[in-house]
């Protein structure tokens, strides 16, 4: 068996992006081996195949799931009826809903092409749809608790699978996956329990900046969090 060193750093850079989680810390057990996607047994494969396909339908189900709460938080930023504390929190809420949705458009494409790189068909986004859970009332704060339940769920979905996947590819892309949901679990509790201030004009866009831990072009995805610049540290204040 050859070594790929293009993809032995590629690992060690997934352990390094998701290095801040205990629960990622299993993506980093496996030795820094290159196994081609032909060398996974077929019983292998199949468990893979069949697990990808449930992680897609779950983002396919997300993915709706933030275009219901987009709807939702539209008509509560333009309800005058509504306290201005709350038509406020919409706005900024609407701005995160936009940008994680997005979010998980991109992980459903990836996952989608990851599967039929291996041969597999991947499950249609038109076959699912998101049910919100009985009780649920559609006021901002409980969008955003929903949405944080779901990607909480989400986070322990992908650990699950990543504890059992042998292709490095598939690995790879979970993982990468997987830190953005921590980082969009991480906001949405953040403002359930006040821990931001309520800014209107927060940029969305940089809460979360980009929609991959490491980058994932090279296997049809998007740029990673390796793209943006450090902060700087040398200001007065």
């Amino acid at each position: 068996m050859t070594s790929n060193p293009r993809l032995a750093r590629r690992r060690v850079l997934q352990c390094l992006g998701l290095a801040t989680g205990a629960h990622a810390l299993g993506a980093c057990d496996a030795p820094l081996e290159y196994r081609p996607n032909q060398e996974v047994n077929p019983i292998e494969r199949a468990r893979e195949v069949g697990a990808l396909n449930t992680l897609l339908a779950a983002e396919y189900t997300l993915v709706d799931a933030y275009a219901q709460a987009t709807s939702r938080l539209v008509a509560a930023r333009d309800d005058s009826t509504r306290p201005q504390t709350e038509r406020e929190l919409a706005v900024l809420a609407l701005g995160l809903a936009r940008a994680f949705q997005q979010h998980h458009a991109a992980h459903a494409a990836l996952l989608a092409r990851t599967m039929t790189d291996l041969g597999a068909v991947p499950v249609s986004e038109d076959l699912l749809s998101y049910e919100p859970p009985a009780g649920f009332k559609p006021s901002v704060g409980n969008v955003l608790k929903l949405s944080a339940n779901e990607e909480r769920r989400s986070i322990i979905a992908f650990t699950r699978v990543l504890a059992s996947i042998q292709t490095p590819n598939t690995r790879f892309v979970l993982a990468s996956i997987q830190g953005i949901h921590a980082q969009h679990f991480a906001v949405l509790t953040a403002l359930v329990e006040s821990r931001l201030e309520m800014a209107p004009a927060l940029d969305a866009a940089r809460v979360v900046p980009r929609p991959f831990v490491a980058s994932t072009e090279e296997l049809g995805g998007g740029e990673g969090l390796g793209a943006e610049p450090d902060l700087a540290v040398g200001d007065a204040g």
